[in-house]
């Protein structure tokens, strides 16, 4: 009998070191920089400013499009994107260094699943930001639905008389009247009274999610700064959590 084709398993250490390099240089080094990144892009993006001076710059605004919120929008979606790739590469370094199962000095082991569980909640907060832009749109658009004109459908109704003559047997004319009634589709338009209150409503829901994307941003932040303090601070427990010089028991390394 055939030996087993051992590829498919090397091709799989290959992945697996690869993943733990990758996972390495986000741990030790992506996550601060990350963090610092995110602190500048916050002054530049989302200078301070007091709610009353954003509700300014957005009102009036009626139905157009608020372009500067919307590419504020779209920046924090990416940047939420970029750190769920992020937390997930951190994430799997993380199992790649997990021992095997022992039943005891398992102290390093609780760490790596203590970290590992605030990763996943980071990650998971992360990953809901990615849906913000179609959440304000919609809200926007149904309430300035109430702005735009309205179509009006009318139906007339119009009759027409139509008079002939038809010859009968025996040569005696005969008139025969008909009466025809048309139905007709018109569409009126009808332009209605913005009210003020209207724009007001849609400069507030828009300050409210200028609040929110800031925020997010603060959030996006933070979590990476929370990230590298745990990485940082228990470095030595996660890489190697039973000391032994291993990291993890299934000799991933030992091909390279």
């Amino acid at each position: 009998r055939r030996g087993a084709n051992p590829r498919p398993r090397q091709m799989a250490e290959e992945l697996e070191h690869l993943a733990t390099q990758q996972g390495e240089e986000v741990v030790t080094s992506t996550l601060a920089s990350r963090a610092v990144e995110l602190t500048q892009l916050l002054e530049t993006a989302f200078p301070r400013k007091t709610l009353a001076e954003v509700e300014a710059a957005y009102m009036p605004s009626g139905v157009a499009p608020n372009a500067s919120l919307t590419q504020l929008t779209r920046l924090v979606r990416e940047q939420a994107a970029v750190a769920t790739e992020h937390f997930k590469q951190a994430e799997l370094w993380l199992v790649l260094k997990s021992p095997a199962v022992s039943d005891g000095n398992n102290f390093g082991v609780d760490v790596q699943q203590y970290v590992a569980g605030e990763l996943k909640e980071l990650r998971k907060a992360f990953a809901g930001m990615i849906g913000a832009p179609a959440d304000w749109h919609w809200a926007r658009a149904t309430g300035l639905e109430k702005v735009a004109q309205d179509a009006i459908h009318d139906a007339d109704e119009s009759t027409t008389t139509e008079t002939s003559k038809e010859t009968k047997d025996g040569g005696k004319a005969e008139e025969k009247t008909t009466v025809k009634t048309v139905k007709k589709s018109g569409c009126a338009k009808k332009e209605k009274v913005v009210l003020p209150d209207y724009d007001a409503y849609t400069a507030a829901l828009d300050v409210k999610h200028y609040f929110a994307m800031r925020e997010n941003m603060v959030d996006l932040r933070n979590g990476y700064l929370k990230a590298a303090a745990l990485f940082a601070k228990n470095y030595k427990r996660l890489s190697d959590p039973r000391g032994d010089g291993g990291g993890n028991s299934r000799g991933v390394m030992s091909m390279f």
